[in-house]
């Protein structure tokens, strides 16, 4: 198999897993709009990665991942939010560059040298828990996330955290969705903002209309897109 095709099977397989740890149902649609293909392109891939026993879907034309599409799913997940740590901490890669650079990382990393790096940022005092945008690092050998685990117990997304609270209040950042990750200066501007995991921050509903999230350094315009995809604790 070519490295192409290596590295597009291991695409679609973390974009599932990804859904899957959003609570979001793993459509086809979904890929086309989280990988910006086009629906014939995802629908060929999807059923090549039938073919090969990786994926089916089910009667309601979800994607579900096969024991053995769900092994490579966390490995390269887990492999890829291994290299973010090793890439700020280890490095001292800029915070908001090292997803784009784990993203190459994940697919020529050799279980040896995950091995290797987990062992530095742990003699370095790092505990492998979450990665630095606040999401969790697959154990080893483990198969997640599933749709058993998809709920995310005591979280929110901005969205439904100001449906439940229209007026806004004080949060605290939890996780930076892996999708928000891919804007370089979306990430800058969160950064300059104090907009980071275990930040305190207050969300603000101005007459406007416009949400805006208030860190320790600065003020963050909150769009659609970026509520659905930023997560906090109540």
């Amino acid at each position: 198999m070519s490295d192409d095709l290596v590295d597009t099977r291991e695409m679609y397989l973390k974009a599932v897993y990804e859904l899957e740890e959003e609570g979001i149902v793993p459509l086809r649609a979904r890929l086309v709009e989280r990988l910006s293909q086009s629906k014939p392109t995802v629908s060929e891939t999807v059923a090549r990665l039938e073919r090969d026993g990786m994926m089916y879907l089910d009667t309601d034309r979800a994607i579900v991942l096969t024991d053995e599409g769900r092994r490579i799913a966390t490995s390269v997940m887990r492999k890829h939010r291994v290299a973010e740590c090793f890439l700020l901490h280890v490095l001292g890669m800029p915070w908001e560059h090292v997803h784009a650079e784990a993203c190459r990382w994940e697919h020529v990393m050799s279980r040896e040298l995950e091995e290797r790096i987990s062992h530095v940022l742990g003699e370095q005092g790092y505990e492998l828990s979450h990665d630095p945008f606040g999401n969790p690092i697959p154990a080893e050998n483990s198969m997640g996330p599933g749709a058993d685990i998809a709920a995310r117990t005591g979280l929110l997304a901005v969205a439904d955290y100001l449906e439940r609270n229209p007026n806004g209040g004080k949060v605290t950042i939890a996780r930076i969705g892996e999708v928000v990750q891919t804007d370089d200066d979306l990430l800058e501007a969160m950064a300059a903002a104090g907009i980071k995991p275990d930040a305190a921050v207050t969300i603000s509903v101005e007459d406007d209309g416009d949400i805006l999230a208030h860190g320790a350094s600065g003020v963050l315009p909150l769009t659609d897109w970026i509520r659905k995809h930023l997560l906090v604790h109540a």
